[in-house]
């Protein structure tokens, strides 16, 4: 396994660029150009059709809208409108993504013992993992979602109003490309930012076991300045998730009581691929706040490995310099949401559960 740990996000800008949402640093980048940034409009025109689209299926079923027809729109649409809205602040926080990269391409950031190392092939199997997770989900979702519409007999894979002028075969294949295109974004943001999270996750890992080796001042100063570029990644990190994974989460809310509202009355097909579908919604809500936590927990062990350092026997200025460092790394690293009040943790995890069964419950009251 490769060491650099820049090499985790490849795959994903290569994606994300495949998807018209990147920006180069450099200016005479093809990425910058004009034709790059026509393809990004007609992807942004497409995906604000199929939306209105889709939406347009209240307008339609007006005057005969049950709960089933409601949550039909609302359990997928929704999540097309995240996924857009999530690629769309990934973008606009490029220059925050490319800052992020320099900092893991830097000599700082690379393992420099065994153990560091191990560290490092840990959580990128972890990583290589999620992103296995969710391009295989999406991938049976978007190839078995289509199938399922033709068995039954309906005229889109997904609720939607199709325009008069356009013949329904047209657009049921269009919207299927376009689902395709979607649950790429999906897959994508989900590997980014937790491919971020765990490189976080694995330079707090590699400082504490450096600090509990530090025996000289030079060594303990580096591991300063060190801390220092982990916290500056951490609120890189924070500009991109803040606004974007807020939204994800307040979707995730309403895909899990719609989804499970439905799977009380489809038939034993589309029971199958909704409960993976719901899986997967659960799953990129999990993911999110267990790496939160980890941060969280590995940053909250820094004192205790200064504490363990080789301090002792040391000279005053050494000392003093450990003891300050001790107080000013007490303080958790975490990623705040919804403007800081909620924490990126395994406990938001279980409120948005319970919120998504609470309002599941005042759906089948409705019904």
């Amino acid at each position: 396994m490769n060491s650099d740990l820049a090499s985790l996000l490849d795959r994903d800008i290569l994606v994300l660029k495949l998807l018209g949402f990147w920006k180069s640093s450099k200016d005479v980048s093809s990425f910058n150009r004009f034709h790059y940034r026509i393809y990004r409009g007609v992807v942004a025109v497409a995906i604000i059709f199929y939306t209105i689209c889709g939406f347009m299926y209240f307008y339609e079923k007006r005057d005969t809208l049950t709960l089933v027809d409601f949550n039909s729109v609302m359990f997928v649409q929704t999540t097309g409108v995240t996924n857009a809205l999530m690629i769309v602040c990934i973008f606009l926080n490029i220059e925050h993504l490319h800052a992020m990269l320099c900092q893991l391409e830097s000599a700082a950031f690379q393992p420099k013992s065994q153990k560091e190392y191990l560290y490092v092939c840990k959580w990128k199997r972890s990583g290589y993992l999620v992103k296995k997770l969710f391009y295989g989900v999406n991938s049976f979702l978007v190839t078995t979602g289509p199938i399922l519409a033709i068995l039954q007999g309906r005229t889109a894979p997904l609720a939607t109003y199709i325009p008069p002028w356009i013949h329904w075969r047209v657009y049921f294949w269009s919207q299927a490309t376009a689902t395709v295109y979607n649950a790429t974004m999906a897959s994508i943001y989900v590997s980014i930012l937790t491919s971020l999270l765990i490189e976080a996750i694995i330079q707090v890992a590699c400082l504490k076991e450096r600090i509990q080796r530090t025996a000289e001042k030079k060594c303990l100063v580096e591991s300063i300045e060190r801390y220092l570029e982990i916290i500056m990644f951490t609120e890189r990190l924070q500009h991109i998730c803040r606004i974007g994974l807020s939204i994800v989460f307040v979707s995730g809310v309403i895909n899990i009581c719609t989804t499970l509202s439905l799977l009380l009355v489809v038939r034993l097909m589309e029971l199958v691929w909704l409960v993976i579908y719901l899986s997967e919604m659960v799953m990129i809500i999990y993911v999110h706040c267990f790496y939160g936590s980890i941060l969280a927990s590995e940053s909250e062990d820094i004192p205790y490995a200064l504490f363990s350092s080789k301090w002792v026997g040391t000279d005053v200025a050494h000392k003093k310099i450990v003891a300050i460092f001790m107080i000013f790394s007490k303080k958790q690293l975490y990623i705040k949401l919804a403007g800081g009040i909620f924490t990126m943790t395994l406990p938001l995890f279980v409120q948005i559960i319970r919120t998504a069964y609470a309002y599941f419950n005042v759906l089948q009251s409705l019904d």
